[in-house]
């Protein structure tokens, strides 16, 4: 399944508010669908043109893009913290 919210944080200072911005990743993968669709034909030509699986491609790649869900990211380093949850 796809990642549906991507949700990144950070705090600018120890002990400071931690700010949340949330990112709705349904809401674009609703908007590339067109583009996706409208490209894939050529994806599929480039990829028989360099003699590569295109059926075993895309399934990697959509393998590797359903993979990022449950990915947490955190980096502090005592000053400031940074944070980036797939879900």
């Amino acid at each position: 399944m796809l990642p549906l919210f991507l949700f990144i944080a950070f705090r600018p200072r120890r002990g400071g508010i931690r700010w949340w911005l949330p990112i709705p990743l349904f809401l674009i993968w609703i908007l590339l669908l067109p583009l996706v669709l409208v490209l894939l034909p050529f994806a599929i030509l480039a990829l028989l043109a360099v003699q590569m699986n295109p059926v075993r491609t895309l399934a990697l790649f959509w393998n590797t893009l359903s993979s990022l869900a449950g990915t947490d990211i955190e980096i502090d380093d005592g000053k400031m913290a940074f944070r980036v949850l797939v879900v």
